[in-house]
């Protein structure tokens, strides 16, 4: 029975003192916030961006219950905290009141943070094709759009007048709406939403047929003089869907450096217009039957032109190199001073369109709605 006894007081207990660093003894303290890339916390940060994965420096922050940026809370499921510190992501929604704090609540108690999140706002740049159909989709382009709540938020609609479209899709680049069928040219396309820096709308031209410098279909009447041949009203095989009225199609195989003239004439430019080219835009629809792209101008002096008033501008496809547009008309947008290379006057002017490529080409492409139009708020 003494050995026995003696044996049992030898027993060691190896939890003495054991911390699971989850222990807290009071009310949470933050003392830096690092981003979770910073490993050896050189770098304390005092704002951050949504999405953004952050590390809380400090003590007493396990047993976390609430965790909001702003007005915005976090789901705890997604914070992982000890005592010393805790990963949490920056959550992706928008605040709808802004106090730049971050509020860290426990089991023990609560405190708050100076901390800014940084809220991209949305950016409309422009609808994809200007001149679609009544009754058909109309897409948006722009960043940001899912953010904020477009197709859900009763405050992040599209609308003609004080019509609701119907929003049919939504990415964070791209708003798909359906058109009413009885919507009139010469109208606009307003995009409204709520942020942070209150209610906010952005007004996009659509079909502004009053400022189309040609009649493709009367080119006699509008003084056409050359590439009367290119022009169609749509009923040709191949022809893509006319938009308003007819519209002209570069279509075959045409030999480096060889010089086409296409639709060709006067145009009639108000004073207003010629005295000031920087409020205006110089606009027209493009499309390029799906095997037949948008080429790469790897030369300055090749390609499509535009010859305004006697200047002389080459216009490349802006999205991209080699870029095609799979059979849907697309809206073209350039500056009007950029496209003027000579400058402009009053009165009746040349526009002449050509074609040189610099090396073979082999296209289909077709040219619709060439307009001048006055920037929106200017």
């Amino acid at each position: 029975m003494a050995l026995s006894f003696g044996a049992c007081q030898d027993i060691v207990t190896y939890n003495d003192n054991y911390d699971d660093e989850m222990a807290s003894s009071g009310a949470p303290v933050i003392d830096a916030v690092y981003d979770s890339k910073d490993r050896d916390k050189l770098l304390p940060i005092t704002d951050g961006n949504l999405e953004q994965m952050i590390v809380l420096d400090g003590s007493n922050l396990s047993r976390v219950r609430k965790v909001m940026f702003n007005d915005v809370e976090l789901p705890v499921g997604e914070v992982y905290a000890t005592a010393g510190s805790a990963y949490l992501p920056i959550p992706r929604q928008i605040p709808l009141e802004v106090n730049n704090k971050l509020y860290y609540e426990t089991e023990l108690g609560s405190t708050t943070y100076d901390f800014t999140v940084s809220v991209p706002l949305v950016q409309v740049d422009g609808l994809y094709n200007e001149f679609a159909l009544p009754g058909t989709s109309l897409q948006i382009k722009g960043k940001y759009f899912k953010l904020y709540g477009f197709g859900k938020n009763s405050s992040s609609v599209i609308k003609f007048g004080d019509t609701e479209l119907e929003i049919e899709s939504v990415t964070d680049q791209v708003i798909t709406a359906k058109l009413p069928g009885d919507i009139p040219d010469n109208s606009m396309i307003v995009v409204e939403w709520n942020g942070t820096e209150g209610h906010c709308s952005y007004q996009l031209p659509y079909r502004q047929t009053d400022n189309l410098v040609w009649d493709l279909a009367n080119p006699s009447d509008y003084g056409i003089w050359g590439g009367k041949d290119f022009i169609t009203d749509g009923s040709n095989t191949g022809d893509p869907v006319a938009l308003a009225g007819s519209f002209f199609r570069v279509k075959g195989t045409y030999k480096a450096w060889s010089y086409t003239g296409l639709p060709s004439g006067s145009i009639i430019l108000d004073e207003e217009v010629a005295a000031n080219p920087s409020d205006y835009l110089f606009k027209f629809e493009v499309n390029s039957a799906s095997d037949y792209p948008f080429y790469d101008i790897t030369s300055k002096t090749g390609g499509y032109l535009i010859k305004l008033n006697g200047g002389n501008y080459q216009w490349k496809y802006s999205l991209d190199e080699n870029m095609n547009t799979f059979g849907e008309w697309y809206t073209v947008t350039l500056e009007l001073e950029n496209v003027a290379t000579a400058g402009l006057v009053s009165g009746k002017i040349a526009l002449t369109l050509a074609m040189q490529p610099n090396v073979e080409w082999n296209v289909d492409h077709s040219f619709a709605n060439i307009r001048i139009e006055k920037k929106i708020g200017q």
